[in-house]
């Protein structure tokens, strides 16, 4: 639909032009929501009428009479609404273009994208809470390589953070852990876990356990040994664990940008001499801030401090940098090194201070998209004003912050988890999570536990199905309930995870879609033993009844928006309306396949003509699986 939309369009601004004074942007196509409206419609009377200052009626009118036997893919325009143009397509035509371009994909586009996502603070295991922003980074990196966009993704690692003074501590000053021994942990992700817990309620009730932790991160951030080698060594296998932890879903990443390399290159100071020329960042005029350089926040009217008193910068100058280098802003770059590489050969190259290894460039960025939970809006809004204040308006407004709520646990899921649940909480409609109060669930734990679900009810379904058979089946069906799960509520919602509800074979979820999808490869397989032809083009949908027709050309429509829908989704930072569409698609499919079955079909004509509806909603929804990160697995 996108390409025909732009063919008409183009079309249509050739016709009118001598008429009108219509911008490009003028002209946008909508689906009206009734079909007896058309099956595109657009609002351009009204947008020349507040020109003009003519009636958008006769404006549309005049239009659709100028139209009139002039686009070939146009059944007929009618005028309606007071002044919607809306059009009805060729059928016929249309289908066959569906059919002939099923294999097209969008033209590359110019602009590199950058998504930063998941960016764990790596001293412990990734937890629940952390899965919403990783399945979210990672459609949203796939929505933008669907569209043709170059795209890079980052993981932005904290390794010089208080966090990580935490269990530098704990393991060094509480356990009385050498860096040998440290070493010697197995699972050090996994057993840091527990000991970030413990040691935070520790630093609560004893403040000397406080100011050591302090002391521990001043080490760290001036290289002091043995904190800062123990530091580095940590850093390192969590963030590995991390990696194969996301990879278990699916999600890769291009580059990990360290913080301590943002710092050793000295990215800041490099920032710091254009902030201060052209007066963004200044000296606080507030007594209590005295001797520190601030930053205005022009949406709050606050001081915002960047460097403290005692010369140490803040975390929103280092991320200040950090965002103008990913814009290639700054005047310097990071040396890159190769960190990791996937089963598939896919490299994950991690910044580096010294001189690393040389590497296609990283950064120079066209858009930026930075997914954070909604409580760091602030922040991002102050970096987004500062790339403005600098003389960077596109950089500003293409700096955007993909922004979504906390992830929680029905009663249910924290009981099924093993974890204690309060006579308060068992009515609640979720309990909040938290890894630095002990009450969360480990990624892996959440993982392992879907899968064992979904095992269990593929042997219900499938008795006599072999472990070997069984393992790879339940994992895709545990990563598409889980993937899909985080993906399916609006981004202001806070989501509440319930194994039943993401494991429901038979609602709106992930397993719900593959099995939609093994049950058209079942009839696609019997199809092909019986000699009947799939690749032919298709037929005229006159031959079929007029409930079927109307159903045929409502699912063509529908499969036709895919590219719109993606687009749609990025656009408006929503992802939950690709799951919602995906969903819908895979209803309309089965109800009309209830209605009207392939393989009974005597006539040969509407038997193509059905499995012709088939391969087209097997092709489009194949690409959408591919962006949500659903595998469709041989049998459920």
């Amino acid at each position: 639909m996108k390409f025909l939309q732009e063919k008409i369009k183009k079309r249509i601004l050739a016709l009118l032009k001598n008429d009108y004074e219509i911008a490009d942007t003028d002209l946008v196509f909508s689906l009206p929501a009734e079909r007896k409206f058309g099956d595109l419609s657009t609002n351009l009377a009204f947008i020349l009428a507040k020109k003009t200052k003519n009636k958008p009626f006769l404006l549309a009118k005049a239009m659709a009479e100028k139209l009139h036997n002039q686009l070939p893919e146009i059944e007929s325009i009618q005028v309606a609404g007071g002044g919607f143009v809306n059009f009805y397509l060729r059928r016929e035509p249309f289908l066959l273009y569906q059919w002939q371009t099923r294999d097209r994909t969008l033209p590359s586009r110019s602009e590199k994208v950058i998504v930063e996502h998941t960016s764990i603070n790596p001293n412990k295991a990734a937890h629940i809470g952390h899965l919403r922003n990783s399945c979210l980074g990672d459609i949203l990196a796939r929505c933008c390589r669907f569209l043709g966009y170059e795209v890079e993704v980052q993981n932005y690692i904290d390794d010089t953070g208080i966090q990580i003074a935490d269990v530098v501590w704990g393991l060094l000053y509480y356990q009385k852990k050498n860096l040998a021994a440290i070493k010697k942990i197995s699972g050090l992700a996994a057993y840091l876990w527990d000991l970030y817990a413990e040691v935070n309620q520790a630093f609560a009730v004893n403040e000397k356990f406080a100011a050591e932790r302090r002391d521990v991160h001043k080490k760290i951030e001036e290289k002091s040994n043995p904190e800062y080698q123990a530091c580095r060594y940590i850093a390192e296998q969590v963030l590995l664990d991390h990696i194969r932890t996301m990879a278990r879903l699916d999600i890769q990443y291009d580059l990990l940008a360290r913080e301590s390399d943002v710092i050793a290159m000295d990215f800041f100071k490099a920032a710091a001499d254009e902030l201060t020329a052209r007066q963004v960042m200044v000296p606080s005029q507030d007594p209590e801030k005295k001797g520190c350089l601030v930053i205005h926040y022009e949406r709050e009217n606050i001081e915002k401090i960047i460097v403290r008193s005692n010369g140490t910068i803040t975390y929103v100058g280092k991320d200040i940098a950090y965002n103008l280098w990913k814009f290639g802003l700054l005047p310097r770059d990071f040396s890159y090194r190769l960190f990791f590489t996937y089963p598939d050969s896919h490299d994950i190259h991690m910044t580096a201070a010294d001189p690393g290894s040389t590497v296609p460039p990283f950064g120079r960025a066209d858009k930026v998209y930075n997914v954070i939970d909604v409580r760091q809006s602030y922040l991002q809004s102050l970096i987004a004003q500062v790339l403005q204040q600098l003389g960077h308006p596109g950089p500003s407004r293409n700096f955007i912050h993909f922004s979504y709520e906390m992830v929680a646990m029905t009663p249910a899921c924290v009981r099924e988890m093993g974890l204690p649940l309060a006579v308060e909480e068992e009515n609640k409609s979720y309990v909040e999570v938290s890894g630095r109060k002990g009450r969360a669930v480990k990624a892996d734990d959440l993982i392992d536990q879907l899968i064992a679900k979904s095992g269990h009810e593929l042997e219900s379904r499938n008795s006599g199905l072999s472990a070997a058979e069984a393992e790879p089946i339940a994992r895709a069906i545990a990563v598409a309930a889980l993937r899909y799960f985080m993906v399916k509520f609006n981004l202001n919602t806070v989501i509440a995870f319930d194994f039943k509800e993401a494991l429901n074979f038979e609602g709106d979820s992930g397993p719900y879609l593959q099995y939609t999808m093994v049950r058209l490869n079942s009839i696609l397989k019997k199809a092909g033993t019986v000699g009947l032809e799939t690749e032919k083009e298709p037929g005229s949908p006159s031959l079929l009844d007029d409930k079927e027709k109307e159903l045929y050309w409502e699912m063509i429509l529908n499969l036709s928006l895919l590219e719109i829908q993606v687009e749609y989704a990025l656009a408006n930072h929503e992802l939950s309306s690709l799951a919602t569409y995906t969903y819908s698609l895979c209803q309309k499919f089965n109800h009309y396949y209830h209605q009207f079955p392939v393989l009974a079909e005597k006539n040969p004509a509407i038997k193509n003509l059905r499995l012709t509806l088939i391969l087209l909603f097997k092709n489009k929804v194949k690409k959408l699986f591919k962006i949500i990160g659903i595998i469709i697995p041989e049998r459920m």
